[in-house]
């Protein structure tokens, strides 16, 4: 079979399939629809550069948060709290770059979302038990909520830069993508409180700084549900 032949048989099934007494404004509303001509468009940057982008925002937010509040907290810890802790978080930044990079990459790979939140939260309170052992729980509320607050400032603006990188993608599931971000943005609120919050008592690190994370993520999902609600109407 030649190339004409195809083509005399792609013709003829259209010609059967073609609707009869056809509106001409609906045909020539669908020509308006059409773009008079097709340009190419840039290629994305590949996953590496945009995890790399996200963990530069996440770290950039975090340090920048810090010295705006103050770095208190970091000259408190000692070395082996700081060795734990710090690299702790940043490995949850990347498991939470990742988790969002996936979001904007149709078929970029397993949605990790609820794994990212999961990392985000679990490791850090395995860190700081094993790192934190005064329990006590006076002033847990009022200290609480003020690093609580200050963890949630940072994390909004880092959600709206990390969301306004992956619109440069095609994002299929906006809440899943509300919650990688979240994540990633309640991370970089816990990496300022560890650099400014100069607290080192059990309670109020496991759960007011942790807390930063849980309330950023489900805020994210959140969010990406309000988003997609709005898009079905």
């Amino acid at each position: 079979m030649t190339p004409q032949d195809m083509d005399r048989i792609l013709a003829q099934a259209a010609e059967r399939g073609a609707p009869k007494n056809i509106d001409p404004a609906a045909i020539g509303r669908a020509k308006a629809s059409l773009p008079g001509s097709l340009a190419p468009v840039r290629p994305m940057g590949s996953a590496l550069a945009f995890v790399s982008v996200l963990v530069a925002v996440f770290a950039a937010v975090a340090v920048c948060g810090a010295v705006a509040f103050g770095i208190h907290g970091f000259p408190v810890l000692s070395a082996i709290r700081r060795a734990v802790i710090f690299p702790v978080v940043f490995s949850g930044a990347c498991v939470a770059a990742i988790a969002s990079i996936r979001e904007m990459r149709p078929a970029g790979g397993r949605r990790m979302g609820p794994l990212a939140l999961a990392v985000a939260t679990l490791t850090p309170l395995a860190a700081f038990a094993g790192l934190f052992r005064d329990y006590n729980f006076q002033n847990f509320v009022p200290e609480g909520v003020k690093c609580l607050l200050a963890g949630l400032v940072c994390a909004i603006p880092a959600a709206i830069l990390i969301f306004l990188i992956l619109r440069r993608g095609f994002i299929l599931d906006y809440r899943a993508a509300g919650l990688a971000t979240g994540t990633l943005a309640g991370l970089a609120g816990i990496g300022m409180l560890e650099l400014h919050c100069p607290i080192l008592k059990a309670p109020h690190i496991l759960f007011w700084h942790v807390a930063v994370v849980w309330v950023s993520g489900l805020g994210g999902w959140l969010a990406g549900w309000i988003a997609e609600t709005a898009k079905r109407k």
